[in-house]
This record gives C-alpha cells, sequence and structure tokens, in this order.
C-alpha cells in the first residue's frame, strides 16, 4: 500500500501542551496550543502593567524626594541667607557704633580746641584792643588839657565828703587844672609820676587813684572777663 495516496491524519494528545504528531508527513511541526498562547500574553501584558506601575510609583517617589530636598534646600539656603544677614547687621552695626564713637571723639577734641583757640583768639583781641583803646585814650588827653581837669573833677565828686590832702596832677598840667578848679585848686599839686589824662588825690583816710593808667587797668579786665581770662 502506498503510503502517498493514504489520507493525512491529526493525532493530538489529550493535554494541552504535548506535541502534535502529523502522520503521514515527512517534517515534524509544532502545533501551538491556543490556550497556552493567551495565558503566557496575559502573564506578559500582566507583568509588564506591573512594571509601568512600578516605574510609575518608583517616578512618583524620586520626585518627592527631589522636591523635598529642593525644598529643605531652599529652608537651608534661607537660614544662611537670615544668618549671613544678621552677621553682616551686627558688623555693621558695630562698625557704625565705632565710627560714632570716633565722630564724638573728634567732635569733642574739635571742640576743645576750638574753645581752646577761641579763648586765646578772645585774649589776643582783648589786649590787642587794650593797647589801641591806650594809644587813643592817651592821644586824646594829650590833644587838650582840659580833657584832664574834666576828668580831676569827675575823681573829685567820687571824693566828695572826704577831706582832701593833696591833688597831684602831671606838672605841666597843674596850672591849667588849678584854673578850672575853684574851690580845690589849693591842693593841685604838680607830680612828674602822674601821667596826662589823671590824678591822685590824697585823701586824710586814703587815697583816691584816677589815674589815666588805673582806669585803663578797669577796662583791661573787663576785656579780660569778657575774653574768658581774667588778670594775673
Amino acid at each position: 500500500m502506498n503510503s502517498s495516496g493514504r489520507a493525512t491524519r491529526v493525532i493530538r494528545s489529550s493535554a494541552a501542551m504535548d506535541d502534535v504528531f502529523v502522520l503521514g508527513e515527512g517534517t515534524r511541526q509544532a502545533v501551538p496550543a491556543i490556550g497556552t498562547l493567551a495565558t503566557a500574553a496575559a502573564v506578559i501584558a500582566a507583568a509588564e502593567t506591573h512594571a509601568a506601575g512600578l516605574l510609575a510609583a518608583a517616578e512618583t517617589r524620586a520626585a518627592a524626594i527631589v522636591a523635598l530636598a529642593e525644598q529643605q534646600a531652599d529652608e537651608v539656603r534661607e537660614e544662611a541667607v537670615a544668618e549671613g544677614q544678621a552677621i553682616g547687621r551686627a558688623a555693621a552695626e558695630a562698625e557704625l557704633a565705632d565710627c560714632l564713637g570716633l565722630i564724638r571723639r573728634a567732635a569733642a577734641e574739635g571742640k576743645a580746641i576750638r574753645d581752646g583757640v577761641a579763648a586765646q583768639a578772645s585774649a589776643v583781641i582783648a589786649r590787642a584792643t587794650s593797647l589801641a583803646t591806650r594809644r587813643i585814650v592817651a592821644d586824646y588827653y594829650e590833644a587838650d588839657p582840659a580833657r584832664t581837669a574834666a576828668a580831676v573833677e569827675d575823681a573829685l565828686r567820687a571824693a566828695s565828703g572826704q577831706d582832701v590832702i593833696a591833688i597831684r596832677v602831671h606838672p605841666e598840667l597843674a596850672g591849667a587844672i588849678s584854673a578850672s578848679l575853684t574851690s580845690a585848686a589849693a591842693y593841685v599839686q604838680p607830680d612828674g609820676a602822674i601821667e596826662i589824662g589823671g590824678c591822685v588825690i590824697d585823701l586824710r583816710m586814703g587815697t583816691l587813684d584816677a589815674t589815666l593808667e588805673a582806669r585803663l587797668s578797669m577796662l583791661d579786665l573787663a576785656l579780660s572777663e569778657a575774653g574768658g581770662e581774667l588778670s594775673q
């Protein structure tokens, strides 16, 4: 019997996973079981879905970790900035306090120097004023003997009520002063120590110095006090 004329017969195993043989064929082929292939595809799909879920969870967790790290970094950076600002502010305040101290000391020293210069200037001005006044006043009295006579009359009024012993005046002005004084002319005496412009009145109870020098000394005292320096 010719085998080529036989009908092809398929013998399938009762188990789904067994091989399938085709009788009468020269080659052996594996026929896939539909149930088996479907189950494997489902497993693969489930594995891929699970893997995708794990990947998504991992990405979410990674994003959360990164966000937390960035937040912590921001907080640390803000704290560092705040701390740096506090340190800088403290340093600036300390430097400002030092500068204010220097300014106060400089101001105090400047005031002391200014006061010293002002006092010296006042003393110099007072002395210059005194010298100028002496020169001007001396010229004033030398220009007119009647001015000295008027000064003597003022001195006699200051000694009013006291016993006059003598009125000493500059010798060159003795005659003019005697002529100007009527009731007290007998008391006029020349004295070379008395400058033009004043007199010395000898009293029973003392002496009245009305010389030009004595009157100018009072002016010097007033100028010295005004300049903050008392005469020695």
